[in-house]
């Protein structure tokens, strides 16, 4: 029978919390939640890797001992300022896919099975330059199968995308994400969607069809920007994303497999950490009682 599984991303947790055990008790013990998703402006892939590997290896025990299930890892705030895999300069795209393998490769320590996030950007002079912007799009698609293949040989089931919030940003329309989502692999892992609520018609890429079911980040937030509020009583009189909707929204869902939705709260770094805290677990609270 298939389920529906409330969890949260670490992003909570940068600066504030990056020691395992801390955010890993978090998580598990004042939040009460059994599932996480790991971001990596926790750890960049790219560091050390007798360092990374050693820190992947302490969530994975602390996972384990606590019970929690780490579902995936994502890009992250760090990741998404950059212009990764949709670089204007080849040397920066080719960078940019060693930094995805070595985050898939941190994913497979941590024992996740899937990896994800923000793929790219176009600059405004490739993104306005048709016969560039069709030569980038024709490389993603390579790159893109190619790690699939890298992320079969990990030991991961699924690579995940974002639909975006600018643009330039490859994904940012429900067409995009459906070249990304039937993008031939050739046999690597397939390119699931992570729905971001922050879109205008956030409701109508939940009524679009997809041919892998999509994990969901929730935030609160208006038409006016890419929020990252928390789901507290303040911030729902505010937002636009009305609880109730989602979870008709995914009903059909539930009738084909697992569903999971994960917090992405993101406070800013100069607000008071028992502050984040209580409105951390408000917004646990709000989507429990809903879901119940």
């Amino acid at each position: 029978m298939s389920r529906l599984h409330l969890g949260i991303n670490t992003c909570f947790a940068v600066k504030r919390w990056p020691e395992p055990e801390q955010w890993v008790r978090i998580v598990k013990h004042e939040l009460g939640l059994d599932y996480c998703q790991f971001s990596f402006d926790l750890v960049d892939p790219l560091l050390d890797e007798s360092t990374t590997k050693a820190y992947a290896n302490a969530v994975r025990e602390l996972a384990v001992t606590h019970n929690l299930l780490i579902h995936s890892t994502f890009t992250g705030l760090a990741a998404y300022s950059w212009s990764q895999l949709l670089h204007p300069q080849l040397s920066m795209r080719v960078a940019a896919n060693r930094w995805y393998e070595r985050a898939i490769d941190f994913t497979a320590n941590l024992g996740a099975t899937g990896m994800g996030g923000h793929i790219g950007a176009f600059s405004v002079q490739d993104a306005t330059n048709q016969e560039r912007k069709q030569m980038l799009l024709h490389e993603l698609q390579e790159r893109l199968s190619a790690l699939s293949h890298y992320a079969a040989g990990k030991g991961l089931s699924h690579l995940l995308f974002e639909n975006m919030a600018v643009t330039r940003e490859w994904g940012y329309s429900i067409e995009e994400a459906q070249w990304l989502t039937n993008l031939n692999t050739n046999g690597g892992v397939p390119l699931v969607l992570c729905l971001g609520t922050a879109s205008d018609d956030y409701l109508a890429w939940f009524a679009n069809p997809w041919p892998y079911l999509p994990v969901v980040h929730l935030q609160q937030t208006d038409n006016t920007g890419d929020h990252h509020w928390p789901f507290t009583r303040n911030y729902n009189a505010r937002g636009m994303i009305k609880v109730e909707y989602i979870i008709e929204a995914i009903q059909p869902w539930l009738m084909i497999g697992d569903v999971y939705l994960f917090l992405e709260p993101i406070h800013p770094f100069e607000a008071e950490d028992n502050v984040v805290l209580d409105e951390l677990r408000e917004s646990v609270e709000y989507w429990q009682e809903a879901l119940s």
